[in-house]
């Protein structure tokens, strides 16, 4: 699924998603809970309202942070990590993905406590024959199915400019 994460992403952070450290990422507002608070979420947000920017919130994942779930905690001696599986409405396997610790449900939080911080970039290069989706049950979401990831493969640079691009 994810093989050599550690070693492409040496710097990935993983942290317990328990809802004690959830609560604790955000400040003590009264924000509506499906407004953007990362730049990614913006650009999700714009690409729903404005499927022509497809490729520009595309190009933002691969620059993004982001999370997955794991039943075990990832090191940097971590050769393989096992993100949980999802399965999407076709039946076909995805990982889920958040933008940040206070968008996973609680009950993801059951099934797999570790939150693997790691750029999109490296979740585009590592997967295969699975696609993942963002934020699964929130409003700023979306899907890409194990095809997609391989078309973001071929036509995006891990610094999210387009390969189709010259300099």
């Amino acid at each position: 699924m994810l093989g050599c994460m550690s070693e492409e992403n040496q710097h990935s952070k993983t942290e317990s998603a328990t809802d004690e450290n959830i609560t604790g990422t955000q400040p003590q507002t009264t924000r509506d809970i499906n407004e953007p608070i990362t730049h990614f979420e913006m650009m999700i947000r714009a690409g729903q309202n404005d499927p022509a920017l497809s490729g520009q919130v595309i190009a933002s994942f691969m620059r993004a942070e982001v999370y997955f779930l794991s039943r075990e905690k990832v090191t940097g001696e971590t050769k393989n990590a096992q993100p949980m599986l999802l399965q999407n409405a076709a039946g076909q396997p995805v990982i889920a993905l958040f933008t940040d610790l206070s968008r996973i449900p609680g009950t993801y939080i059951d099934a797999a406590p570790y939150g693997v911080q790691v750029l999109g970039a490296t979740i585009a290069r590592s997967l295969i024959d699975t696609g993942f989706v963002i934020n699964p049950g929130h409003p700023l979401s979306f899907e890409i199915d194990a095809e997609g990831v391989k078309t973001i493969r071929e036509d995006f640079n891990a610094d999210g400019t387009f390969k189709g691009t010259s300099a």
